[in-house]
């Protein structure tokens, strides 16, 4: 079965660094370059998992993330929040199941989200 994951980032050149290294035959990649698009890609593809810059302009990642896991609808979507090392603490009451400091390594990525998929399946 084909997982979709959304991915959200302002930054072009960061979403096409997330698509690549998801790209996988068992992922469709969905992507939001701000939070207000991201929430409206939440709610139309029911993503299986979500990743997020904290830091994007108007509503961040942090904003996204808080809005998932307090719906009742999806709040038990995963999310990876992609976020500054100094600033964890301060956006963990946000909720994310797991956070990724940046610069982030593409196997820890790749290993956070086949652990949430597969989390998520059982």
């Amino acid at each position: 079965m084909i997982k979709k994951i959304l991915i959200a980032d302002a930054d072009h050149s960061r979403r096409d660094l997330l698509r690549a290294t998801l790209q996988d035959p068992r992922y469709q990649i969905i992507e939001a370059s701000g939070g207000v698009q991201a929430l409206a890609l939440r709610e139309k593809h029911k993503p299986d998992l979500v990743i997020l810059d904290e830091s994007m302009p108007g509503v961040s990642g942090v904003e996204v993330c808080r809005a998932i896991k307090q719906d009742l609808g999806s709040g038990s979507t995963p999310v990876i929040l992609l976020t500054e090392q100094d600033r964890q603490p301060e956006v963990g009451e946000a909720g994310p199941d797991v956070f990724l400091p940046k610069p982030y390594s593409p196997l820890r990525l790749l290993g956070a989200v086949e652990k949430l998929l597969t989390r998520a399946e059982d």
